[in-house]
C-alpha cells in the first residue's frame, strides 16, 4: 500500500466523515453545536415599536416650531404640550391616541402609543410640569424609536448552517421565538489502549514491568474538547482475539469512530495490523510520510471510522490534532474541517533528526509586534501549537519561517476553518 502524506491522510479520512442525522436540542445547550439548517427568526426582534430612551412620546412635528436646538439667552420657548399619561415598561395595553399638541411621559422600552413618530429624552426637554412639558428644540419622525424589526426581521437568518453556535447567538436566538435548533449530534467515539503491560486503576502501585495507562485519559479529555463523546473500551491485553472480539462489537454498536493506541509497530506484539485483515477493514492508510506517524493507520470497520495510533502518549497528542480531529469536525457538520496552517518565526534554533520525513514538534505559539513567533517546548510545558518541520533537514535557525498548526482552533472555534 502506498505511503501517504499528511494532507493526502487527511482527504482519506475525510471522505469518509460524515455527520449522524440531525436533532432537536433545546436553546440551552446547543453553544458549540453546528445547525443543519439556518435558524431563523420565528419573530421580529422588536416585535413592537417602542423607545429607546426616557422622556416623552409626541409628533414630531408639533417640535418644528421652536426656535432651534440652541436657545438664547430671554428666547421664550414656544412649546407646550399636554402630558396626557405615563408608559411603563412592559405595559401591553395601548394608550389612546396621540393627539397634536399632546405627549405620553415613556420610560426605554414602553411601547409607543399610537400616533407618535418621536421620543424626545427628558434631558431635551424645557420644562416639565404635572401635566404640560416646554420644548425648546424641535425633533425629527423616527428619533430614539426602535421599529418593528429594527434588530431582527421574521425569518432572517441568525445562524448559518455549518459554523458553531456562538454565545452571541443565544440572545439573538432566544428574543426571536427560537427555542430549539436543529443541530448534528456529537460523534460518540471509542477508545481502546492496547498493551499486556498497561494497567486501567489509578491507584495501583505497578511492579516493574508494569504501567499505569496515561491514554485512556488523555483522547477522553481531546475527544471532548473537540466536540465529541468519548466511550471508553477499555484496556486489552495483547492478544489478538481479544482485541478483534471488541473491535467486531463495538464497529457494530453505532460508533462513529473508533481509536486504539499500541500495538502498531513490526514487533511480535503488534497485533492490530493483523486483527484489522481478519475482520476485513477496508484500509485507507498503514503509515505516512510523518514522525510520529509511520507507525499509524486508519481503516473502514463497516461505517465506523477506525484510528490506529502508536502507543507513546507525546504520540497520540500530536497524530490526534492533525488526523482526528478533523474528523471530529467534518462528523459535526463543520463545512470546513481541516486545520489552518500558518507561518511563524522561530525563536530560537531546532535540532532534527536527519530523515525524509516531516517531523512533528510539539511548540508554543504567540504574536508580537505583528509577527507570528514559535519556539519547542522542553519536557513538561504545555504546548499550544505543532510546528510541522521540513524533511532533509538536521536544523532549523532562528527566525527562519516555519509551518505551524495553531491548536487555538480547537474548541469548535472558528479560527480559519
Amino acid at each position: 500500500m502506498t505511503i501517504l502524506t499528511l494532507q493526502q491522510a487527511q482527504r482519506q479520512i475525510l471522505a469518509h466523515s460524515r455527520p449522524g442525522l440531525p436533532e432537536m436540542v433545546p436553546l440551552e445547550r446547543v453553544l458549540g453545536r453546528i445547525p443543519a439548517t439556518a435558524a431563523r427568526a420565528r419573530l421580529a426582534v422588536p416585535s413592537f415599536p417602542h423607545s429607546s430612551r426616557d422622556g416623552y412620546a409626541l409628533l414630531a412635528s408639533d417640535s418644528q416650531e421652536t426656535g432651534g436646538a440652541e436657545e438664547t439667552a430671554g428666547y421664550p420657548p414656544r412649546i407646550r404640550l399636554a402630558v396626557v399619561g405615563e408608559i411603563a415598561a412592559g405595559r401591553t395595553r395601548p394608550a389612546k391616541r396621540l393627539q397634536p399638541g399632546q405627549a405620553y411621559r415613556i420610560m426605554t422600552g414602553g411601547l409607543l402609543p399610537p400616533g407618535a413618530d418621536a421620543v424626545i429624552p427628558f434631558e431635551r426637554v424645557y420644562r416639565e410640569e404635572e401635566d404640560y412639558i416646554t420644548l425648546s428644540s424641535p425633533c425629527r419622525p423616527g428619533d430614539y424609536i426602535r421599529p418593528v424589526g429594527a434588530d431582527l426581521r421574521r425569518g432572517q437568518i441568525i445562524v448559518t448552517p455549518g459554523r458553531p453556535v456562538a454565545p452571541e447567538h443565544l440572545p439573538r436566538l432566544a428574543t426571536a421565538g427560537v427555542g430549539e435548533l436543529a443541530v448534528y449530534p456529537r460523534p460518540r467515539v471509542g477508545l481502546l489502549c492496547t498493551g499486556s503491560e498497561l494497567l486501567d486503576d489509578t491507584g495501583e502501585n505497578p511492579v516493574p514491568g508494569h504501567l499505569i495507562s496515561g491514554n485512556r485519559f488523555l483522547l477522553a479529555g481531546l475527544i471532548r474538547r473537540w466536540g465529541g463523546e468519548p466511550v471508553d473500551l477499555g484496556t486489552v491485553k495483547d492478544d489478538p482475539g481479544a482485541i478483534a472480539a471488541i473491535l467486531h462489537r463495538q464497529a457494530e454498536s453505532g460508533l462513529a469512530m473508533i481509536i486504539s493506541t499500541g500495538g502498531m509497530g513490526p514487533g511480535k506484539y503488534d497485533l492490530v495490523d493483523g486483527v484489522l485483515t481478519r475482520l476485513q477493514a477496508h484500509l485507507l492508510y498503514r503509515e505516512l510520510r510523518l514522525r510520529p506517524g509511520k507507525a499509524t493507520m486508519a481503516a473502514l470497520l463497516g461505517s465506523t471510522l477506525f484510528f490506529g495510533l502508536p502507543g507513546p502518549p507525546p504520540a497520540v497528542h500530536l497524530l490526534f490534532y492533525l488526523l482526528v480531529a478533523p474528523a471530529l469536525r467534518r462528523a459535526q457538520g463543520h463545512h470546513r474541517p481541516r486545520p489552518l496552517i500558518v507561518q511563524a518565526h522561530l525563536r530560537q534554533a531546532l535540532k532534527l533528526r536527519r530523515g525524509r520525513v516531516i517531523q512533528l514538534k510539539d511548540a508554543q505559539l504567540q504574536a508580537d509586534r505583528g509577527r507570528l513567533l514559535v519556539r519547542p517546548l522542553p519536557p513538561g510545558e504545555t504546548m499550544n501549537a505543532i510546528i510541522l518541520a521540513p524533511a532533509n533537514r538536521r536544523e532549523l535557525l532562528p527566525d527562519e519561517l516555519v509551518r505551524v498548526f495553531p491548536l487555538r482552533q480547537n474548541c469548535h472555534s472558528d479560527l480559519g476553518y
